[in-house]
């Protein structure tokens, strides 16, 4: 369909009178002594004060071969009717100006940059009074439209509004008006819930306004008191939605006396709908108010949409006759916002939402024809200023094509890359910056030396602490060991937390308080009679905790918890033979790998015995003293690599399987009184299992012990929290959403690593992805590694420039080398491989440690190689262009294996990209 056809054919007098309008610009620029032009269907009237042959050879000239001048007609194609047209002399009078409405109708005619020159429609409309008078307080108003239905403009515009609704507010509420302004296919309306469901309609809202029974102000009072009732709390108190539905049946819809059109042709102040709406949302309380409007050319949106005092989102995907269709609304909105000054223009620039994208079609030349036609259709004007449309891409997801409620939306919307990469970060910036958080980061130097301090101290071995950050696999430990003993294998990486858990673990002395910990227990559970404490035996949720086997690392307060743990149960049961030394029971351990047939069964049966009663030998006869006695155990084993330090001896693997299996054995025992908590490190275990080793971890998969970018962004908080750099509960780390966390953070360091306005890497996105390998495996220690080394650069700055952060990016830079070369030191004395390469690369030419680099180059055997990949050491890609030298270390391995880069700096984010498919946050 063309819809660029000739306009000089006139069937009807209709065609006539736009011909005139277009040609006038809507009547405002009459011919000198032209006064008004009026059509009718039976003819045209013309008053006038010139002469009446200046009137008709205008006429002729715009008209041509149509007009009969001697006749004084018009010709007409339908049945070569004719249409007359009469003149009236009057005297000269001075012009009058029309009011112009914000209606199509109106704004087809509006002169745009092809009818005349930009810079005299400036000064023309530089002091028009038609434009509406600035809100100075209240909420923001923001419009979602398409040409086309089906685009997903509800779904944008809910995206947005749960954007909104996820900003912290320093302990105010957030509240957000949605207003369903289609009136013809409405959407919103359809996913209120019954409770929901207010007793007024926007159809209401559009009658009480124009025929108000007392007054505007009582009519806005008593919608704003009806849809109070109804609100919508969303993730507790602090996020409330308030929904004006389009009608609240089907009548109102089918028989609107009284339409947004009706308001916007008041001749007094056309922008009435729009001052009514958001006075409607300042009587509530809200924060924003949302209005999804009408599909298409309709005059039941453009009141709205010509308002300048509206943030604009246009919705469309990129199938041609969607596109024409909002380039056609863009150039007329273009059109009307020349009047504008040029900061006003600045803050009207129009978002455009391209929505139901694919990778495929992100190829086709669609994509881009798509781009090049907005771009003309609402143009960048080089010289006056940058108002061209904001680019914003929403990705095709099968999970938004049906949304039953607006719950169900808030939940779903918050995955979609529009909600990420587009309306967080506009909802970010419309909360203004906190002067308390401004004043609060004044004390630089002592914020930076307190989380130095805090980190410092906050390693495992020496830490003596009770506090730490709940993660899943703490919370899923108790959830599944809540009516049982537990018995489980937890594996994690080095410096993934193990000894840190093992720790938190024993400190709680017994199973029910460990429960309560992790908020799977009420302090009241298990001691109101001795009923509900003889199931809390049978269940094993009072079993006492029992330290076997722990670190050699452990200093101070840390080796005082498990030690105190090993008092309370030797107390208990009253049997202090068992407080042997850990020494002991190593050496013990050590003496039996110098054999080659020792019954490692056996012997971890023999080594249980020695730690809780050790005039018994196997695991039978203390289950069954433990049943005697009514107590249940669980025992702690963690520091295995103390003692078997060599997974690749064939002896040391089968002592590792049967400590793994362990678990199996108790799980068998009768009335089972004994459990098993096992730490160990994740490539002991695929060491040791020979068959099944997939099956046997994915068994223990919910405990764990792994970092990923959420628990990543928990664990900063936390960190920050105990410093007190961020002034919040620490419990908060625990319960807020990701979006709310980054948030929190940018005190600590910053928005990106530069101005927020810069295009430098976001400060979270880019730290996670130095710290983490390239398969996106984080470690805990890394981040308070990394906190404590960037607190140390920044507490030794004797000038600060940046006032809105704790740490500054060239802090975050430096730390990232030195908890490089830790990290590495730390794994070459404690996992084999990467101890045999360290040594070989000593004696590689420092000209071939440079990044991408080959496995011939720096020494690498393959069967090396893969291990070394196994444990994310190192990265290789695949990709067949890059021949030989396709090898990545991780930018935590880097600088401490004395690597250096070709070019620049590392490319962090584009490979882990490249490896995962995405970048988190």
């Amino acid at each position: 369909m063309n819809l660029q056809h000739s306009s000089n054919r006139f069937i009807t007098w209709l065609d006539i009178e736009r011909k005139l309008k277009k040609e006038t610009n809507l009547w405002t620029q009459l011919p000198q002594g032209i006064h008004s032009i009026n059509c009718y269907h039976h003819g045209m009237e013309i008053v006038h004060s010139n002469s009446k042959q200046d009137v008709v050879n205008w006429l002729e000239k715009i008209f041509g071969k149509t007009f009969l001048k001697s006749e004084l007609q018009l010709i007409l194609l339908a049945g070569k009717g004719s249409y007359s047209i009469e003149f009236e002399q009057t005297e000269p009078q001075e012009k009058i100006n029309l009011p112009q409405y914000p209606l199509w109708n109106e704004m087809v005619y509006l002169p745009d940059d092809s009818t005349a020159p930009l810079v005299n429609i400036i000064k023309e409309y530089s002091q028009d009074s038609s434009l509406p008078t600035a809100f100075k307080t209240g909420p923001n108003i923001i419009s979602f439209h398409s040409f086309k239905g089906g685009v997903g403009r509800t779904t944008a515009l809910m995206t947005f509004v749960t954007a909104r609704l996820e900003q912290l507010n320093n302990g105010r509420p957030i509240k957000v008006l949605v207003v369903d302004a289609d009136l013809e296919a409405p959407g919103v309306t359809f996913w209120l819930d019954e409770v929901n469901q207010p007793q007024v309609s926007f159809v209401q809202f559009l009658e009480a306004m124009h025929y108000p029974p007392v007054n505007q102000e009582a009519s806005l009072r008593f919608f704003a008191d009806e849809l109070k009732k109804s609100s919508i709390n969303l993730e507790g108190s602090q996020h409330e939605l308030f929904i004006l539905p389009a009608a609240l049946n089907w009548s109102e819809l089918m028989d609107m006396p009284i339409h947004p059109s009706h308001l916007a042709s008041n001749p007094d102040n056309p922008w009435v709908l729009t001052d009514h709406l958001h006075a409607l949302g300042k009587y509530i309380g809200v924060d924003t108010v949302f209005i999804d409007l009408r599909a298409g050319l309709s005059e039941l949106s453009s009141p709205v949409i010509f308002d300048p005092r509206v943030e604009h989102y246009f919705v469309s995907t990129v199938a041609k006759q969607s596109v024409e269709g909002i380039c056609k609304i863009l150039e007329r909105l273009h059109a009307f916002n020349q009047k504008l000054s040029i900061q006003e223009r600045k803050d009207a620039k129009p978002s455009l939402v391209v929505s139901l994208l694919t990778t495929e079609l992100k190829r086709l030349p669609d994509y881009s024809i798509t781009k090049e036609k907005i771009e003309t259709a609402y143009p960048s004007v080089e010289g006056v200023l940058d108002d061209g449309v904001e680019w914003l891409e929403a990705e095709f997801s099968s999970d938004l094509m049906s949304i039953a409620n607006v719950r169900e939306a808030f939940t779903k919307l918050k995955k979609s890359n529009l909600f990420l990469a587009s309306a967080q970060p506009w909802a970010k910036n419309l909360v203004p910056i906190n002067a308390t958080t401004r004043n609060f980061l004044q004390n630089h130097s002592a914020l930076a030396e307190a989380l130095y301090e805090l980190c410092k101290n906050e390693y495992a071995e020496q830490n003596s602490s009770s506090d730490c950050l709940i993660t899943d696999a703490l919370r899923n430990l108790g959830r599944h060991f809540l009516n049982e003993i537990p018995n489980a294998v937890l594996m994690g990486a080095k410096g993934a937390g193990k000894t840190f858990t093992y720790l938190q673990i024993a400190r709680q002395n017994q199973w029910s308080q460990y429960l309560e910990k992790v908020g799977e227990l009420s302090n009241q559970s298990f001691t109101s009679n001795s009923a509900v404490t003889a199931t809390a035996i049978s269940t094993g949720v009072n079993s006492l905790i029992v330290p076997v086997i722990w670190s050699d690392n452990l200093q101070g307060g840390a080796k005082d918890a498990v030690l105190n743990a090993r008092k309370v149960f030797l107390d208990t049961i009253g049997n202090h033979q068992a407080d042997f030394k850990q020494t002991d029971i190593k050496a013990k351990l050590k003496q039996y790998l110098l054999k080659s047939d020792s019954n490692w069964d056996e012997i971890w049966e023999e080594i249980i015995c020695l730690a809780t009663v050790p005039h018994l030998k196997t695991l039978a006869a203390l289950n069954a003293y433990l049943d005697q006695h009514r107590q249940s155990l669980v025992l702690l084993f963690d520091g295995i690599e103390d003692v078997f330090s060599d997974m690749k001896l064939p002896n040391q693997q089968v002592a590792i399987e049967s400590l793994l299996k362990l678990v199996n054995r108790l799980g068998e025992l009768p009335n089972q009184k004994l459990g098993a908590l096992i730490f160990i490190r994740i490539d002991y275990v695929q060491a040791a299992i020979k068959q099944n080793v997939g099956q046997f971890m994915s068994r223990f998969s919910p405990f764990q012990l792994t970092w990923n970018p959420e628990s990543f962004l928990r664990l900063a908080y936390w960190l920050c929290a105990k410093a007190k750099i961020i002034q919040a509960p620490i419990l908060l780390s625990q319960t807020l959403g990701i979006e709310k966390l980054l948030v929190a953070l940018e005190p600590v360091w910053g928005q990106k690593l530069g101005k927020n306005e810069s295009k430098e890497a976001h400060s979270a996105r880019w730290i996670y992805a130095a710290l983490c390998d390239l398969r996106g495996v984080f470690q805990a220690r890394d981040l308070v590694r990394f906190f404590q080394y960037a607190g140390l650069e920044e507490k030794s700055k004797s000038v600060h420039n940046w006032t809105d952060r704790v740490l500054s990016p060239i802090s975050l830079r430096q730390a990232i080398p030195q908890c490089s070369v830790q990290k590495v030191q730390e794994a070459v004395k404690e996992i084999a491989p990467i101890k045999t390469w360290y040594k070989k690369l000593a004696k590689v030419n420092p000209e071939n440690k440079s990044i991408p680099f080959s496995a011939q180059s720096v020494s690498l055997q393959a069967d090396e190689l893969i291990v070394l990949c196994e444990l994310g050491v190192i990265y290789e890609d695949f990709d067949p262009e890059l021949g030989e030298k396709r090898l990545y270390l991780p930018e935590i391995y880097r600088e401490g294996f004395g690597f250096s880069l070709k070019v620049g700096r590392p490319k962090i984010q584009a490979l882990l990209k490249k490896n995962l498919n995405k970048i988190p946050f």
